[in-house]
């Protein structure tokens, strides 16, 4: 796994993911903005768009960049706003205070808070951020984790099409924090790739390569994530965890961060 880069989320990050399920439960929304910072403090603050953008930050252009909105709520600036922000930052004795405008944001507004640094690496401390949601105005609140596509762009759907404040956690550790315990890399098949590109137009992440003909996976890059492999359409990126369920993936990337943490 190499080390963060500035501007660029890296390979296996749990926010590339819930960026992607983001935009996929809210393409069809006409005005839809999506704000804050899906960044960290290894890589600093990267703007929502510029997750899935081949070279981060620096290769992101302007006309991308969303700010976050301010209306009122009886007159919301947009009709659904998703503002991102950190756990470090929502845990914040002054969080409160800078997400006074969320009613505001959006007819519907989703509050999706990225839970993936060491403080959250249990339950319990994953609900408290479920909690403080609620005290920050929020009518609901749900953990997702963000690997978990399918499921994840059904609620924000829902949450989405549901005037109010909404609450998204999206749970799931960093994958810098399961060094050196990092699951084992994909693998792509390049005599069947078609190099379609779709599975680096939709991620961008940094430990897939277009190699004429074909992809190849940067086994010392790649975290395991396997968000990938979801969106190739010829089925020739294998991961060692296919036989594994939804919830069996969430379980070893939480061991291996605990692993790592000692």
């Amino acid at each position: 796994m190499r080390n963060p880069q500035q501007g660029v989320l890296c390979a296996g990050c749990p926010h590339r993911a819930a960026y992607v399920a983001i935009k996929e439960a809210t393409r069809r929304i006409r005005g839809r903005v999506i704000c804050g910072n899906i960044g960290c403090a290894a890589v600093g603050h990267v703007h929502p768009a510029a997750a899935t953008c081949p070279g981060g930050m620096e290769k992101l252009l302007p006309r991308y960049i969303q700010d976050v909105p301010s209306g009122t709520p009886e007159e919301p600036a947009a009709p659904l706003c998703v503002h991102i922000v950190l756990d470090t930052d929502f845990a914040a004795d002054d969080a409160a205070a800078n997400l006074t405008g969320l009613a505001g944001e959006g007819t519907s507004t989703i509050l999706a808070v990225m839970a993936s640094s060491r403080d959250y690496l249990e339950r319990a401390a994953i609900e408290r951020l479920g909690a403080k949601a609620l005290e920050v105005g929020a009518g609901d609140a749900v953990v997702l984790d963000p690997f978990d596509i399918e499921r994840t762009v059904e609620v924000l759907r829902e949450q989405a099409a549901t005037p109010g404040i909404h609450a998204a956690i999206f749970a799931s550790p960093c994958a810098q924090l399961q060094r050196p315990a990092a699951l084992e890399p994909v693998e792509v098949d390049r005599y069947m790739c078609v190099g379609c590109h779709r599975c680096f137009q939709i991620t961008a992440c940094p430990a897939l390569a277009f190699k004429p003909p074909a992809y190849e996976v940067d086994a010392n890059a790649c975290a395991g994530c396997d968000l990938c492999c979801g969106f190739c359409p010829s089925q020739v990126i294998y991961t060692p965890r296919a036989r594994l369920s939804i919830e069996e993936r969430a379980a070893a990337r939480y061991e291996a961060a605990r692993q790592a943490r000692g």
